[in-house]
């Protein structure tokens, strides 16, 4: 995910480019087009989007006093579209070879809350082959390479494997997913799944790392109950920096080279008997690392991050709502350790109900050094409507420490500070109504509006204002 925006070095963060956009991602429905000829298959989808944004406050007015000239209430559009091909050949002994081929069309139309104007590009998305099938004693196997998408687990560290944004255009519906390569292996056996994987992100040049990325992970599922694993993550090779103690005026080079990551997960319903539509969720991650400062000391990365949360669908209420309250901590930097503590959230995503807190929040907040609660009720007026609502507040986990890439430098009785003083950052408030058309089409509109709190305000050289987000968005899948 990330470097400052290049065009508006303002104290927020616009290089949150690679997390997925809001709105639902609705499933594709079967191939309306299909050929098959004695052992082969060939199938073909077109995915489309539109979506049309209008903001005020954008930012909070941050930019108000570093880049006066951007405006932060703006209209913008962006569109997307990807034709695919996918295919099978059936494989002696009830195994079988796939692969799929597509290319995404991106454009942003005006100017875009990342000041980019009229941004587009045509690039490839998905191009992957692999063989799968099973055993005689029923073990499976999957082996895949190239460019597809992946996510571990419910999204909190991998999932978005391209950047969006900046001259691909398609910065806020972030359309695109798919990893630029990968190797990916699976064994599994009854409920149980072990994999290996090798990835690389997309990454758009004004935000390039060259980071590749491997490991393992074990999980085990089951339909209708859910899933839970445990992964181990290793990054052997990036040029990402990480904010130091003045960032960004000395930020560590090649920071994520060489980090360490266990991450697990548990994501499950009907555990009780009694309570069938009760949920469970609970996820952690630990990392650990060397880093370098400016002056050449070596100091040791220790950083963690939490998620607990539980849900309950009333499902004989009226609208069966659902709801659900998440508590999240991705720890920040200790300003008086030399331990670096500050989490890498990595290629997080996977939606506003996974790893994205807050529509208008989450661009400016990267999970990390960052603590969110998050209130949801989904709620379901018929097989067609569906409405949400999300309250997110976001709050600091160390003060005075970088929140996003170092914004919110300061002096304070003389000492350059970053971070914010007070820890409370924001809070959201957001609405949704989905209209399932058909089910290869879906409409939807939000609105969403992020109240700066006081440790945004305590930054501000110029009065701030609540970040109002409209979005009117048509996805199909055909």
């Amino acid at each position: 995910m990330k470097l400052p925006h290049p065009r508006i070095a303002l104290c927020l963060a616009a290089w949150l480019l690679a997390a997925l956009g809001a709105g639902a991602q609705p499933a594709p429905p079967p191939a309306p087009w299909e050929w098959r000829s004695g052992d082969l298959a060939l199938r073909g989808n077109l995915q489309a989007q539109a979506w049309s944004y209008s903001m005020r406050g954008a930012w909070w007015n941050l930019a108000a006093a570093s880049a006066p000239t951007f405006d932060p209430d703006r209209s913008f559009g962006e569109l997307w579209l990807n034709p695919m091909l996918s295919g099978t050949y059936a494989l002696g002994g009830g195994g079988e070879a796939y692969g799929g081929l597509s290319v995404g069309f991106s454009k942003t139309l005006s100017s875009d809350v990342f000041d980019y104007r009229n941004a587009g590009a045509v690039l490839l998305e998905n191009a992957f082959v692999g063989v799968r099938g099973k055993t005689g004693e029923g073990l499976g196997y999957d082996v895949s390479v190239g460019r597809q998408l992946f996510t571990l687990g419910t999204g909190m560290l991998l999932t978005a494997g391209t950047i969006n944004g900046y001259d691909w255009g398609a910065g806020a519906s972030t359309p695109r997913k798919s990893w630029a390569r990968t190797a990916i292996g699976r064994l599994s056996q009854g409920e149980f799944t072990g994999q290996a994987f090798v990835l690389e992100p997309s990454e758009v040049p004004q935000a390039y790392t060259d980071t590749r990325l491997q490991g393992v992970s074990l999980e085990w599922a089951r339909a209708k109950v859910g899933k839970a694993g445990l992964a181990w993550i290793t990054a052997p090779k990036s040029s990402a920096v990480y904010p130091g103690d003045l960032a960004p005026l000395a930020f560590i080079e090649n920071g994520r080279e060489g980090l360490k990551t266990w991450h697990g997960w548990l994501d499950a319903v009907r555990l009780l008997p009694a309570a069938p539509t009760l949920g469970v969720r609970a996820e952690f991650a630990q990392q650990r690392n060397t880093i370098t400062r400016v002056g050449g000391q070596r100091d040791a990365m220790k950083a963690q991050a939490w998620l607990l949360g539980a849900s309950y669908w009333a499902q004989t209420w009226w609208l069966a709502p659902r709801f659900s309250f998440h508590v999240a901590r991705f720890s920040g930097d200790k300003p008086d350790t030399a331990t670096f503590e500050r989490f890498d959230p990595l290629y997080w995503g996977n939606g506003l109900d996974n790893w994205w807190f807050g529509a208008n929040g989450a661009y400016a907040l990267i999970n990390s050094n960052v603590r969110a609660q998050r209130f949801i009720v989904d709620a379901y007026a018929s097989q067609r409507d569906i409405l949400q609502f999300q309250f997110v507040r976001a709050s600091a986990d160390q003060l005075n420490s970088a929140v996003q890439f170092g914004q919110g430098v300061r002096f304070d009785g003389g000492d350059l500070l970053v971070g914010v003083p007070t820890a409370h950052l924001s809070d959201e408030y957001y609405l949704q109504y989905a209209r399932v058309i058909s089910p290869a089409l879906v409409a939807i509109a939000y609105v969403s509006r992020s109240v700066p709190g006081a440790g945004v305000k305590a930054i501000a050289t110029q009065p701030t204002r609540p970040w109002t987000t409209l979005g009117l968005g048509l996805t199909a899948n055909f």
